[in-house]
């Protein structure tokens, strides 16, 4: 049988859009057209055997592809040892630097959706790279990581065949692999999605073939649980949460959860052996370009995601709702929800079925352009805080909750004040430190002395509260929300505590009653039905609860960046400078080491606040972290010592403190 030329398949495919007839189900949310057609390559699931076929998978084999080493540190400005032509070479790093943790992350970069060659996509990767320093995330390359993803999946056998069922659908899909793809409102998601269906559809397992399911606008957290109730065998969701519009990610999801860091890094060479395949044609794979997401099925799963949200809401409220508003336990609760246009807009509507007044709600329609008043949604930025605040002042609310892009960080305003006639004023935000504090008072209750993880940066009043006042044990591991979230399953998995809320200073928070999934809606979820229950009550502000909590007027973040752009230089200040600093302990009074500080090198000071120096693992980057009962104090004990030791370093940027 002969093989097909590239040329003929893409006319092909154009063919198949020509002769679409818009079956199948349309999307709530999508304006585009969606496109269906047979899957125009085929994998074999236990080789690397390409073949080539416009509507069959029994076409002959070409010659068996190479299987491509990662290797980060390949410099694209030559041929290697390996032959590869530097144009490829460019190629292949920049699928390598995507990876952002257990995330893919990178400027989109938009190239034509047909014609052009694969040079055009190194010489557009290299150019973003030369002059902003950033990772390129391109369709292409988004093509290539759906093609990773189901091989990886297919080869890990993490994913076992549903006996013809998924999600209530008797043998709807049959034996088949199901990926279902989310993304958030940005512009380029949707040529993402495209990109990464089309790649993942054109692997084939020998028994088990794989379909994408497109479910369009959705949160991240929303995705696990639409892999958690069996409706689909693995998730992606296309989303750069709080990072500027112009940036864009991916984030992945098994039947075990979210994939970690070397799950990604086992991605990266099935991703970088198919670029080298189209490199070798010399061609771009086929896309729709703004037109739509070509795919097996258009679903829409987020009804039954607000349904589960539902159900947790009426039992968080519980015995404090009446027999005559169980169905309503929210009636007479007037909140405002601020998803700042993004994935988030859909808890409003889950509140307002539940009888809450979100009549004062803002920014509810997802627009990729985000608002002007603060840019992309994040809770923590204080633009979207003081918004939010003047929305709830503006219907006198008893809560703001804030989203971030995807709804997987949470964050809330609450009057401080509640006068006789029910006014409410002296709105705060209730984020960070105070966020973990509240919480914690849930699960004191709930489940008392469970265990709290968190990051390394919180505070040292926050770590008196947990343990002094609710007699909790709090346990600070290193930043990044995917650390802290396997350090808690780790600890209660193997016995070592009962890990009940892994939850960071940016917001991120995952529980263990809701399968550590990182939630933002759930957060929410525990928030409002504390409020609720209070509210029953007639007790006051939620914040009354977190009273004892020792907070100190000054509070600063630093950064400070090697001007060479080089990890080595960092890497190498930050010891110099970690050497010095536990020296300056050893020789002051005011000055005390943490010893069981796990990341950078975090001090207290004898007033009661703290310092720390961490260097960040993808960037040329020392964060720096301080908190102090007065400016005074901090210029004095830390700010100064500090800036006297990192101008030492010709290689440093360290105007943050000077400035300060």
């Amino acid at each position: 049988m002969a093989i097909l030329h590239p040329t003929a398949a893409a006319f092909l495919f154009l063919s198949a859009i020509i002769g679409h007839d818009g079956a199948g189900t349309a999307s709530g949310f999508t304006a585009a057209p969606v496109l269906v057609q047979e899957v125009y390559t085929h994998r074999t699931k236990y080789s690397n055997t390409l073949l080539r076929a416009s509507s069959s998978p029994k076409e002959a084999p070409t010659t068996p592809t190479k299987q491509v080493d990662f290797n980060p540190s390949f410099n694209p400005t030559d041929i290697d040892s390996l032959n590869t032509p530097p144009n490829l070479q460019t190629i292949l790093t920049s699928l390598s630097e995507l990876k952002s943790g257990s995330d893919l992350r990178g400027t989109y970069a938009h190239h034509k959706s047909s014609g052009g060659t694969i040079a055009n996509i190194s010489h557009l990767v290299r150019n973003l790279k030369e002059t902003t320093g950033a990772a390129a995330l391109t369709p292409f390359s988004a093509h290539c990581f759906g093609v990773a993803f189901a091989r990886w999946l297919l080869l890990t056998n993490e994913n076992a065949v549903h006996e013809n069922t998924h999600g209530g659908r008797p043998g709807k899909h049959g034996n088949a692999l199901t990926i279902c793809i989310g993304r958030d409102p940005r512009v380029h998601g949707e040529r993402l999605a495209d990109a990464f269906a089309r790649g993942a559809e054109s692997v084939d397992g020998e028994t088990m073939p794989v379909k994408v399911l497109y479910t369009d606008l959705a949160s991240t957290p929303s995705m696990y649980e639409f892999v958690r109730a069996d409706k689909c065998d693995a998730a992606v969701m296309i989303s750069a949460s709080h990072l500027p519009e112009e940036k864009n990610g991916l984030k992945f999801f098994s039947k075990n959860g979210g994939l970690s860091g070397s799950n990604i890094d086992e991605l990266i060479p099935f991703a970088q052996e198919e670029a080298r395949h189209w490199y070798d044609m010399g061609i771009l794979p086929p896309s729709s370009g703004n037109t739509g997401v070509l795919c097996s099925e258009i679903v829409d799963f987020l009804p039954s995601y607000k349904e589960t949200l539902k159900k947790s809401i009426i039992r968080e409220v519980g015995s404090a709702s009446s027999s005559s508003s169980i169905a309503k336990p929210l009636s007479n609760i007037n909140i405002v929800v601020n998803p700042g246009n993004g994935a988030g807009f859909f808890f409003d509507d889950v509140l307002r079925d539940l009888g809450a007044n979100v009549a004062g709600s803002i920014h509810l329609t997802p627009d990729g352009k985000f608002p002007d008043t603060f840019g992309v949604p994040n809770p923590e930025k204080q633009e979207m805080v003081d918004e939010t605040i003047r929305a709830c002042e503006a219907c006198n609310a008893d809560i703001g909750v804030m989203f971030d892009t995807d709804a997987d960080r949470a964050g809330f305003v609450l009057p401080r004040v509640i006068d006789k006639n029910g006014e409410r004023s002296n709105y705060e935000p209730l984020h960070k430190n105070r966020l973990i504090a509240l919480l914690s008072v849930i699960f004191s209750t709930s489940v008392p002395g469970c265990t709290i993880v968190t990051d390394s940066t919180t505070s040292e009043g926050l770590n008196l509260f947990l343990e002094q006042n609710l007699g909790l044990r709090h346990f600070r591991f290193v930043r990044g929300y995917a650390n802290v979230i396997g350090k808690a399953k780790e600890l209660t998995e193997s016995g070592q505590a009962n890990a009940e809320v892994a939850i960071e200073i940016s917001g991120h928070c995952a529980m263990k009653e809701n399968g550590y999934v990182d939630d933002g809606t759930y957060t929410a979820v525990k928030i409002i039905g504390l409020l609720a229950r209070s509210a029953a009550s007639g007790k006051g502000s939620l914040l009354d609860l977190i009273s004892d909590l020792h907070e100190l007027p000054y509070e600063k973040e630093f950064r400070l960046t090697a001007t060479d752009g080089s990890l080595e230089t960092t890497t190498s200040i930050f010891k110099q400078a970690s050497h010095s600093i536990k020296e300056m302990c050893k020789s002051s009074d005011d000055l005390s080491l943490d010893e069981d500080n796990l990341e950078g090198v975090r001090v207290r000071l004898s007033s009661g606040g703290m310092f720390m120096i961490r260097q960040s693992l993808h960037d040329p980057v020392i964060s720096m972290q301080a908190e102090s009962i007065s400016k005074e104090e901090a210029d004095e004990k830390v700010v100064k010592p500090l800036l006297s030791l990192f101008s030492k370093h010709e290689l440093l940027d360290y105007s943050a403190l000077e400035r300060e």
